[in-house]
């Protein structure tokens, strides 16, 4: 009884104080860096479009262009989370949660340009020529080696469970009675989801962004063109659902079951917890793949990162708006989760829709695993030197397997812990940063990588 009603009451506090610090510790940062995510639009349209220009690969080995760094970033950002948390905010806190998916798309950016920027500025090359990256580097310079050593085991640790996770819910969804003949048994989802996943690690920075950057413009494409089509058939109801999201965020109001949700504090409890486990922004995950970038300078990448955040709360915010429309959020007899998007879906596409939602989970679910698994193989690379990375890929695809057959409520609650001990030192190192250099310093110059023998934890 314990983990099933004080453990989750108690974890959600925690991460929700985490998530508030998180916000607050995001908007110093966009102050000091002079709204960066507004400022510098033009120029990341700029540099987005000469990226995907570039018809060669990246000229080293261990590196890939600015854009599919974005694209392997945005698979672990855009997961199976990205549609249901925000329906799950609007159920436990109103409509107006969707406001803490905006505020943390926005304020958050400029958290993912700061780590992404110090990424590249400490990133290490080993004498082998393979590129290590991420927190651990400037948290073991900005901070302390044994912090590095924290993030790492953290990291690691919540990228396997993650990835546990999501092979689970899943593996949920193609074992759903709604697919009829088409279901799939959880042990064989798990079975081919581990073998997948490690046949592309197997392949490198190379494979794995290369299979990203198809996911990601598949998975973003359909569920954009779905969520678009139903908002067009009731154009008439936009403007009346933006109205709603933003009275019901000042405003409490009963549901039909009797309970009072809705206003400022629900609003930001379940809409900021919930925004920044979409978007990632300030935890550092995603400026791991980012510095494997091969850029001309850190400031650019750091740019181009931001739209990884911005996607994020952009497809969240879309989602929230089909369940406000469809009104499906309010039907107690939906179970809460992806059951309720698809029974939006259900309404205007029919069996088509669910064929839609399990099509996307499908992508949204293996890209997140895919990048959870690259990102843990980072963090697991330095708590090692670099060793025993086939020990790495066999427990990885073991655990992925056991996620899939697993039931997971404990272990979400286990990873709010560790996610909340990961973030708070991650961001004190950001702010610290923003507050010593209020304007990022633009170099013109290639950013050299040094060459090190990897032995940080000395």
């Amino acid at each position: 009884m314990l983990f099933d009603g004080s453990l989750e009451v108690i974890t959600d506090y925690i991460l929700f104080v985490v998530c508030i610090f998180i916000l607050l510790g995001s908007v110093f940062i966009t102050c000091q860096m002079r709204f960066v995510q507004v400022r510098c639009f033009p120029q990341l349209y700029r540099m987005l479009k000469s990226s995907f220009a570039r018809r060669h690969t990246a000229k080293n080995a261990h590196t890939i262009l600015p854009h599919q760094a974005l694209f392997t970033s945005m698979s672990t950002t855009l997961g199976i989370s990205t549609i249901v948390a925000p329906v799950i905010a609007i159920k436990l806190g109103g409509p107006g949660a969707l406001i803490g998916f905006l505020l943390t798309a926005f304020f958050g950016s400029a958290a993912t340009f700061t780590e992404v920027n110090l990424s590249l500025q400490y990133r290490k090359r080993l004498s082998c020529g393979t590129i290590m990256g991420g927190p651990m580097q400037y948290l073991y310079h900005l901070v302390s080696p044994r912090m590095a050593k924290w993030y790492a085991l953290g990291c690691f640790v919540l990228m396997a469970v993650w990835s546990a996770a999501q092979a689970n819910q899943l593996a949920a969804i193609l074992d759903s009675p709604l697919l009829g003949t088409m279901r799939m048994p959880t042990y064989l989802s798990g079975i081919l989801i581990a073998l997948c996943v490690i046949f592309t690690l197997t392949g490198g920075i190379k494979r794995v962004s290369a299979l990203s950057s198809r996911l990601v413009s598949a998975m973003f494409i359909l569920y954009l063109s779905a969520c678009m089509w139903i908002l067009v058939n009731n154009y008439d109801l936009i403007l009346p659902v933006l109205g709603q999201v933003f009275h019901a965020a000042i405003s409490p109001y009963a549901l039909a079951s009797g309970t009072l949700v809705g206003g400022a504090v629900s609003a930001l409890r379940w809409g900021i917890f919930k925004g920044i486990q979409t978007c990632e922004a300030g935890l550092g995950t995603q400026s791991i793949p980012h510095s494997m970038a091969e850029i001309q300078n850190d400031t650019e990448q750091g740019l181009l990162a931001m739209l990884s955040t911005y996607t994020s709360g952009a497809l969240a915010f879309l989602s929230g708006c089909v369940a406000l429309i469809t009104q499906t959020w309010l039907d107690p007899n939906i179970p809460l989760g992806i059951n309720m998007v698809a029974a939006s879906f259900e309404i205007y596409f029919a069996y088509a829709g669910i064929i839609i939602i399990a099509i996307c989970a499908l992508l949204f679910a293996f890209g997140t695993i895919l990048g959870n698994s690259y990102n843990g193989s980072q963090c697991f690379g330095y708590l090692t030197q670099n060793k025993y990375i086939n020990i790495y890929l066999i427990a990885s695809a073991f655990v992925i397997f056991c996620g899939a057959i697993a039931e997971v409520k404990i272990v979400w609650s286990l990873v709010d812990v560790v996610l909340a001990a990961i973030a708070i030192p991650h961001m004190c190192a950001l702010i610290v940063y923003a507050y010593r250099n209020p304007i990022a310093k633009q170099t013109l110059a290639p950013v050299p990588i040094p060459v090190d023998n990897y032995t940080p934890m000395q």
